[in-house]
């Protein structure tokens, strides 16, 4: 069982999943709102931020009867970036390579100095022994070995603030997974990736681009635009949150030809005012237009444009606003269409989800091999019991139900000389306490239920 926590800008998710064999069930899903708490993919505030994963984290537990031990934790944002680095080596005649060289040459390019910025994940791609392209070079004799890798770099901020939040929940990390390679993991296949291809995720603070060539992930950036941008552009015409949400979804569209098809319509906005739908497409399309250039940019950015045959797969909440397949074929000139979760992965007949909505998460379970629940959770009704006379459950039940005539056991707490004696001596002159006590014990023999708080 493995268990995935990805804090989005729009909400924090949970899944948890059962591996079977090269098989993922998902088992559970939760979410709950990071409004204000978690800005363009970062938390900016870390206890806000725990409280809410502790909520999520509990109404896992309470669907699964389980208890989380630890979980995997998505590293993305807006600083997240790939930078490219090569590590290499010349070798005497006859060395043979092994695995603790590779390792070296990988450790070379984790230990790289960046200035305010932590070197969050290594992903290698091609290795070149002796100038010829090979995929697995260990046991082979080289002169020369090459690595080349990108290094997954992130603001130092981020990784703090994430460790922060759940030390605060005494809730262990299994391990951080980069959130672009999550997401190829779950909606792209071995062939998409030889072929070539962009990955595009629309999500709610920030749009991530990846760019795949013959089998490695080559480029990737973060944009910190997303559709909570559009949300906030639709606000401005003066709608409430809610509404702007709402009518981005069911009226707005990603070309502004599209526009004509709402004449006639009026909406409401604050104070009763007017509000034409032509304008709030009009905001919609100048925003999403922002979006999709700096996409098809930073495409051109990565110097794999004319090496990507496979086309733009999109993917993310904000992916699904009407036409936006359409703007970016437009605007790139390259085929594009929506990902489809791995058929690798399914939902418990019980767990009614989208997996496309939580594709990051998703790829996180496929990437992950930590068992992170422990055994079903025994019931905690009796331990939140508080027993007037003390002692621990065991005794309570066994006192629960008193055989007939039969005097109760003194009490642990009651075992010190002083009380025994006071007691003995209540007990010789028929004192008020023995009466007290006699009363409770027939109380909690009548109805075991009852409890004193």
């Amino acid at each position: 069982m493995i268990v995935a926590i990805d804090l989005g800008s729009s909400s924090i998710v949970g899944v948890v999943g059962m591996r079977e064999g090269d098989r993922i069930k998902i088992t559970a899903v939760e979410r709950v709102p990071s409004e204000g708490a978690v800005r363009r993919g970062c938390v900016v505030n870390v206890d806000e931020v725990a409280s809410r994963v502790r909520k999520l984290v509990t109404m896992l537990e309470n669907k699964l009867s389980a208890k989380i031990e630890k979980t995997y934790v998505a590293i993305a944002g807006q600083s997240v970036r790939s930078i490219r680095h090569t590590a290499s080596r010349h070798l005497p005649e006859g060395t043979v390579i092994t695995e603790n060289l590779l390792a070296d040459l990988y450790n070379e390019g984790r230990n790289f100095s960046i200035a305010n910025a932590d070197i969050v994940d290594i992903v290698p791609n091609e290795i070149v022994v002796n100038d010829f392209l090979v995929d697995n070079p260990v046991g082979m004799t080289a002169t020369k070995i090459q690595i080349e890798m990108q290094l997954a770099v992130a603001r130092q901020s981020i990784t703090k603030n994430l460790r922060a939040v759940f030390a605060k929940l005494n809730l262990p990390i299994a391990g951080f997974i980069l959130g672009v390679k999550a997401d190829a993991e779950a909606l792209l296949s071995k062939e998409d990736k030889e072929n070539g291809c962009v990955l595009v995720n629309f999500g709610g603070g920030t749009t991530t681009v990846s760019v795949y060539c013959g089998g490695f992930l080559k480029y990737f950036v973060t944009i910190p635009l997303g559709g909570k941008s559009i949300t906030m552009d639709i606000i401005s015409l003066g709608f409430v949150d809610v509404e702007a949400e709402r009518f981005k979804i069911t009226l707005g569209s990603a070309l502004l030809s599209n526009a004509e098809q709402l004449k006639g319509i009026t909406l409401e906005g604050k104070g009763k005012n007017s509000i034409k739908p032509k304008d709030l497409n009009k905001a919609t399309v100048v925003r999403i237009e922002e979006i999709v250039a700096n996409v098809v940019n930073q495409i051109k950015e990565s110097g794999y444009r004319t090496a990507v045959n496979g086309g733009i797969v999109i993917s993310g909440n904000a992916s699904q606003l009407k036409d936006l397949p359409e703007l970016l074929h437009k605007e790139s000139g390259m085929e594009v269409r929506c990902g489809n979760v791995s058929s690798s992965v399914s939902a418990d007949k019980d767990t009614d989800v989208n997996l496309f909505a939580y594709s990051q998460a998703v790829g996180m379970l496929m990437l992950g091999d930590a068992v992170c629940l422990s055994r079903e959770r025994e019931s905690v009704k009796s331990s939140s019991r508080f027993w007037l006379f003390g002692g621990d459950d065991k005794k309570q039940s066994e006192q629960k139900k008193p055989k007939p005539q039969q005097q109760p056991k003194q009490e642990k707490v009651e075992k010190t000389k002083p009380v025994k004696k006071k007691q003995e001596k209540e007990k010789q002159s028929g004192g008020i306490f023995d009466k007290i006590r006699n009363q409770i014990v027939d109380i909690i023999g009548e109805d075991d239920n009852e409890t004193m708080k």
